[in-house]
């Protein structure tokens, strides 16, 4: 686990270094009349980024003093633009005002740094300015793209282009950003043999792959925040345990060229090595991901040649001595014994699981197997392994991966199985295993019943008197040995694995252990988990929970009765109150109104208790309640006839 969990079951955080600050570190070389490092710039230019990045960290919202100040700092950067995107201070500015440049700035940077793509594809941060220049450019070169299929998907709605242009960027813009996109992706893959063991030119290739299979984010990657105050879309990378990606509609050209990346790479004498080295194991999970959007029979391919050849090659044999002696290490019983199962450097793995670098590929290529492909793999890596590699923390992540891609109920029964007797060593190390099989207990709709057994008893909850404690247990992920039952009515650490556990268990098909042992807890105990950031969230699957039954959710509102302006002055308890409240007959709702517009001014004493009053319009309530009736409850219905 990252955090130790010492008696009183609160977390303890470990001491993390503080971060450099670069704005800071860039002022002090100022200082020393240093011009920072790489290639040395004019020292009033210097001077004058130091002040512009200054701007950009104190955020500039205003569309037009934006796109003001990044027409003046390119201006400054004519006749400059080698020395600048050579250094270090350079090369961060330039890459944050690139994607906001007018066409003929981003051109002129393409017209200057084509002729030295050689060598500044592998400078340290020029590089950065490289990649940054190759994804504007495909952004604005696929832009119409994008449009024409919204159009398509909506065909009754008028056509944005009556009013407005496709795009701000002329034909001859779209065009050479066009072309300089397939011009440094050819380049890449012509000198594919030096860039792949280059540690900076190796992003480029990544990046160039990104682009030309239209790859929006990978798995676990959150979106770049830049350091001017724009707002980002609502796409926030892909959160664990999700297994679908998005891509932009890319033109054919495009995918050639990801077909040629393929095809140049899988056939290198040396490509079964490639997954044992960082560098080499990033670029191909990016080429997995990219194929993928591309063609269904390479995919498969360079999959087949992985497994036979990296992960499990037929000339492996295994060396473990003793299958008992495997389960004692594995069977574990404490935190101590957690932390020894990480060994594991012999055993009966194969070659992949020796190796952290090939294990985040096997993962990637969990996530783009199709149902034949996927079946192959479980079958030469994983099958009868699974208790083991769950326990240990490095390979723990790869079982999850394994469970959130299984499609199929029939091998997900078997895995279930296999990880039944080790609920109790999960609880108490790798947690996440236990989410990804609650979610696929949802999914696939099995084993259902089983799980909350196999929890109650990791838990301690199986006995009657235990099961009213079930709930807390799930959120705290404690054994009721450890829980202090009589402090349930005070704050205290809500695991994000156990609140996310119990979401799962109310969706199943019978979820009355962890609906009765909620409802069980006094409306102070409920208190503190729904104003907690995590424990929240389980308002939301309470009410959303298409198996738990009105009658439990009638219950809910009645235990919390004179609670709710309390609920609705916290952060995380006015989003509960919500949930809650949306949820509630028309006649609850009334009585839920009366109660939070009693004291209406306390409500506008905090920033989301104000939030909570003017959505519901309380002031109304207050003043005219047939009125509020009449507007609210008949926009209510409305809405819910829509949904």
């Amino acid at each position: 686990m990252s955090e130790e969990t010492p008696a009183n079951g609160l977390p303890k955080k470990r001491n993390r270094t503080k971060r450099k600050n670069f704005l800071a570190n860039a002022k002090k070389y100022a200082k020393k009349g240093q011009m920072g490092r790489g290639t040395r710039m004019p020292d009033e230019l210097y001077q004058y980024f130091v002040g512009i990045l200054d701007a950009m960290k104190q955020g500039v919202e205003n569309k037009e003093e934006r796109e003001s100040l990044v027409n003046n700092v390119l201006e400054r950067t004519k006749d400059e633009e080698l020395n600048i995107v050579g250094n270090q201070l350079g090369c961060r500015v330039i890459e944050l005002l690139l994607p906001f440049a007018s066409a003929a700035d981003l051109e002129r940077f393409i017209e200057v740094l084509s002729p030295e793509l050689r060598r500044l594809c592998s400078d340290n941060f020029s590089s950065h300015v490289v990649e940054t220049l190759l994804r504007v450019s495909c952004e604005r070169a696929i832009e119409k793209l994008q449009v024409k299929e919204e159009e398509e998907e909506v065909p009754k709605k008028k056509k944005k282009t009556e009013t407005e242009p496709e795009s701000e960027y002329s034909e001859e813009h779209v065009q050479k950003c066009y072309e300089f996109t397939i011009k440094i992706c050819k380049y890449a893959l012509n000198n594919l043999e030096d860039f792949v063991w280059d540690s900076y030119a190796n992003h480029i290739l990544r990046s160039a792959l990104k682009c030309l299979s239209g790859i929006t984010l990978l798995p676990g990657e959150k979106p770049k925040t830049n350091m001017f105050k724009v707002t980002l879309p609502d796409n926030k990378g892909i959160p664990p345990h999700l297994t679908k990606m998005e891509y932009k509609i890319v033109p054919d050209e495009f995918k050639e060229l990801v077909k040629e990346f393929a095809n140049r790479l899988s056939a290198w004498p040396q490509f079964k090595d490639l997954p044992y080295q960082n560098l080499t194991s990033a670029l191909l999970q990016v080429l997995l991901y990219a194929i993928r959007n591309v063609d269904n029979s390479i995919t498969k391919n360079l999959l087949k040649k992985l497994l036979d050849e990296s992960f499990a090659p037929d000339d492996w044999v295994s060396n473990a001595h003793d299958e008992k002696k495997n389960d004692e290490k594995i069977d574990v019983d404490s935190k101590d014994n957690v932390k020894e199962s990480s060994n594991v450097e012999g055993g009966d793995l194969p070659p992949v699981f020796g190796d952290q670098s090939a294990v985040r590929l096997l993962e990637a290529a969990l996530f783009v197997a199709k149902k034949k492909m996927y079946t192959q793999i479980y079958a030469k890596c994983f099958i009868n392994r699974l208790g083991q590699l769950a326990t240990v923390p490095m390979l723990n992540f790869t079982v999850q991966r394994l469970i959130d891609n299984c499609q199929c109920k029939e091998e997900f029964e078997p895995m279930f199985d296999e990880l039944s007797a080790k609920f109790g060593a999960l609880v108490i190390g790798n947690t996440g295993v236990l989410v990804a099989i609650a979610k696929a207990c949802v999914r696939l709709r099995a084993r259902q019943a089983q799980f909350i057994a196999n929890l109650e008893a990791a838990l301690e909850c199986s006995t009657e008197a235990g099961q009213k404690y079930f709930s807390v247990a799930c959120l705290r992920l404690l054994p009721l040995s450890r829980l202090d039952t009589s402090q349930l009515h005070e704050d205290y650490f809500i695991h994000v694995h156990g609140s996310v556990m119990l979401q799962s268990i109310l969706e199943f098909q019978r979820p009355a252990k962890a609906v009765n042992s909620l409802l069980e807890l006094s409306a102070e105990e409920l208190l503190v988990v729904l104003q907690d950031a995590k424990g929240s969230h389980v308002a939301d699957a309470f009410c959303r929970s298409a198996c738990v039954g009105g009658k439990a959710r009638d219950k809910l509102v009645w235990r919390l009765k004179g609670y709710y302006q309390t609920l609705a002055l916290s952060q995380h308890g006015s989003r509960a109150f919500e949930r809650i409240f949306e949820s509630c007959s028309p006649e609850q709702k009334i009585k839920l109104m009366a109660e939070i517009s009693d004291k209406s001014n306390l409500l506008n004493g905090t920033d989301y208790g104000r939030i909570i009053a003017q959505k519901l319009d309380v002031d109304t309530f207050k003043a005219n309640q047939q009125r509020w009736e009449q507007k609210y409850l008949k926009r209510a219905a409305e809405s819910g006839n829509k949904d």
